[in-house]
């Protein structure tokens, strides 16, 4: 039954994230990395470059920045260390 509830909880997952990645038109980096913050609790600019080898951080950044402007993801902290965080309900 453990395994059930687990399966369960991963696939409300996947459809969760595809729907936002379909309602809020998102890039595939993008849909990188609310994937990622849907099992982590966090995400920094440094994880994000290890999922997306070969883009710059600029890019990175833009990415991020619009996640957060469509109201999908909050940030927390300094410059030097950001930290992006799903929000509870987007």
């Amino acid at each position: 039954s453990t395994q059930l509830v687990e399966v369960k909880a991963q696939g409300e997952r996947v459809i969760r994230c595809d729907v936002l990645v379909q309602n809020h038109r998102l890039n595939t980096r993008q849909a990188l990395a609310l994937e990622r913050l849907m099992l982590a609790p966090s995400l920094d600019i440094r994880t994000f470059e290890e999922l997306c080898p070969g883009f710059s951080r600029r890019t990175l950044q833009r990415d991020l920045a619009a996640l957060e402007s469509k109201g999908l993801v909050l940030h927390e902290g300094e410059t030097n260390n950001l930290v992006y965080r799903l929000r509870e309900k987007p």
